[in-house]
């Protein structure tokens, strides 16, 4: 009985009762001297976990970063300054998510104060064996217009750099035309062929921006690699020798997959410094993935750390636009493209990305 008394004294938190000591040939002996020991053991752990529980909420409520943490009723259970700030409503603890604002999907909190500009973020964790929730907003804002201001920086560098290398000649060619006292036909023709070449040009330039910035989703289906394939050979302006092996199908966006191979031949074709770009292209699939591997005999890559970055080219008549569209096209299938230089030259891309049922 005493025992019992001792045991459902120590389950209600008190530990301040001490069992009275037993005579050493008492069976209950040991029996005690392990309930001691469980209770010391327990007594450690909950003032461990105390003090944990402490640092954690005044780090918490001192922390910029809006937080709330739910129970796996979703009922609030804890919430920091920040977060009531942000909220600017009561947050009692008890109160059910939904009817502070939140809505509950898929596992993933939301609130319509956070907007666009957060970055909204879902934690869940067991505790005492039941799930709990903690959720936190970041504010991006500040991030999101330092990347917009180097993007418009960017577009503008590219843009200027476009529109004088083709509007300074233009209007040179065009000025030496009004300066003359009788238009030749000759030379007028060539002035109006010129100007047109370059219009032609610079319009093509937009239109390559366009569909960078404008990039459908992929409708993804199995069809014939060697089709698109053929088609873009024949789009390449002087002879290109292209050699093929591996798998009939290929799985992806048909469209989008068929500029990516135009984008890359003209690529290669341009870098080549050689009479004749010589193209080697190897499609498989591993495990769960599609590979698509394309080398060239050109010299390689000047500035791997940039080759995939907007608008950046080492090529006089370069837009830096192609290898962009591509990178894109492959992430937007969820894929990655890699880049590398050959020994002794030439260049290697190689393009990942996962294969999914198609019914």
């Amino acid at each position: 009985m005493q025992l019992t008394t001792y045991t459902q004294v120590l389950k209600e938190g008190e530990h301040n009762l001490k069992y009275k000591k037993q005579n050493k040939n008492n069976l209950l002996l040991e029996l005690q001297q392990e309930i001691e020991v469980l209770a010391q053991t327990k007594l450690k752990n909950n003032t461990q976990n105390d003090t944990v529980e402490s640092v954690l909420s005044h780090i918490l409520d001192s922390w910029p970063i809006p937080v709330c943490v739910f129970d796996h009723n979703l009922s609030l259970i804890y919430r920091n300054s920040a977060m009531n700030e942000q909220i600017q409503q009561p947050m009692l603890n008890g109160t059910s998510a939904s009817s502070l604002g939140f809505e509950f999907n898929h596992g993933q909190f939301s609130h319509n104060q956070f907007d666009d500009k957060w970055q909204n973020q879902s934690i869940s964790y067991l505790n005492q064996s039941q799930k709990h929730w903690l959720y936190s907003a970041i504010d991006i804002s500040q991030i999101l217009n330092e990347n917009q201001t180097t993007t418009q920086k960017n577009l503008v560098r590219v843009l200027s750099h476009e529109l004088r290398n083709s509007l300074t000649p233009m209007a040179s060619m065009a000025d030496t035309l009004l300066c003359s006292e009788q238009l030749n036909e000759s030379q007028t023709r060539m002035v109006l062929d010129r100007i047109k070449s370059r219009s032609e040009r610079l319009l093509a330039f937009i239109g390559q921006y366009s569909q960078l910035a404008q990039l459908p989703e992929p409708q993804c289906t199995w069809f014939n690699f060697m089709d698109i394939l053929d088609e873009a050979k024949s789009m390449m302006s002087t002879e290109l020798q292209v050699s093929y092996k591996g798998a009939a199908l290929c799985y992806g966006d048909e469209n989008q997959v068929s500029q990516i191979l135009i984008n890359l031949l003209k690529n290669a074709q341009e870098s080549c410094e050689k009479d004749t770009s010589e193209v080697s292209i190897t499609l498989y699939n591993q495990q769960q993935n599609q590979i698509i591997e394309m080398t060239d005999n050109g010299p390689g890559f000047a500035n791997l750390d940039n080759v995939l970055t907007p608008f950046y080219t080492t090529k006089p008549a370069g837009s830096g636009i192609g290898l962009s569209l591509c990178d894109n096209i492959v992430r937007n299938h969820q894929g990655q493209l890699k880049v590398s230089n050959l020994d002794p030259h030439g260049a290697k891309i190689t393009l990942v990305w996962p294969i999914k049922q198609v019914h």
